[in-house]
């Protein structure tokens, strides 16, 4: 898609260019129903606006909506095979044992920031932070930790199963300790 089709699909949306997903899923939802029949404020701007302008919005509001999340998901997977192509050329370390620190440093060999990763997992940037640091305490409940170590190791193109078991089982153990000595 080229430069000037993306932005006018910002535009649209009322987006800045380069907004995440999920800003363009919040402005999609948000002006789809300000723009339909049934919005109150539709209702009393409808002197200015006719009906049929609010379903040419709305069938431009879709089709920005739809272009956008096509060019996220395949800018995701285009992303997802140039991690692939790094990990192959790459001297990847083995680790015994997968920790949050054996994901730093992977992360760091492949020359990948934080930053893409929480962009293209969905993951936020505090909790990818507290899994490299092993800050279990800064972490949600297991469900999520196992989520989103998967997704991190998944995104690294490590063996997300092994990945996640590692380093849940270490969640475990350090959840144990800290239950042991809290009372």
């Amino acid at each position: 898609m080229d430069e000037d089709n993306l932005n006018r699909y910002y535009e649209t949306l009322e987006l800045k260019p380069h907004a995440s997903f999920s800003e363009i899923k919040s402005a999609y939802f948000h002006l789809k129903k300000l723009y339909s029949s049934q919005s109150a404020v539709l209702s009393i701007m409808m002197a200015e606006i006719s009906e049929t302008r609010s379903e040419r919005l709305l069938a431009q509001i879709e089709e920005a909506y739809l272009e956008l999340k096509e060019y996220y998901s395949t800018t995701k997977i285009e992303k997802q095979q140039v991690t692939r192509d790094r990990v192959m050329r790459k001297n990847i370390p083995e680790f015994e044992v997968f920790s949050g620190n054996a994901l730093k440093l992977t992360r760091e060999v492949l020359g990948i920031s934080l930053e893409e990763i929480a962009l293209a997992t969905g993951i936020p940037l505090n909790h990818l932070k507290s899994i490299e640091m092993e800050r279990f305490d800064m972490l949600p409940p297991g469900g999520y930790i196992r989520i989103y170590v998967g997704k991190y190791a998944e995104y690294l193109s490590l063996d997300s199963k092994r990945v996640t078991e590692d380093y849940m089982k270490a969640v475990a153990q350090k959840r144990h300790a800290y239950d042991r000595y809290r009372f």
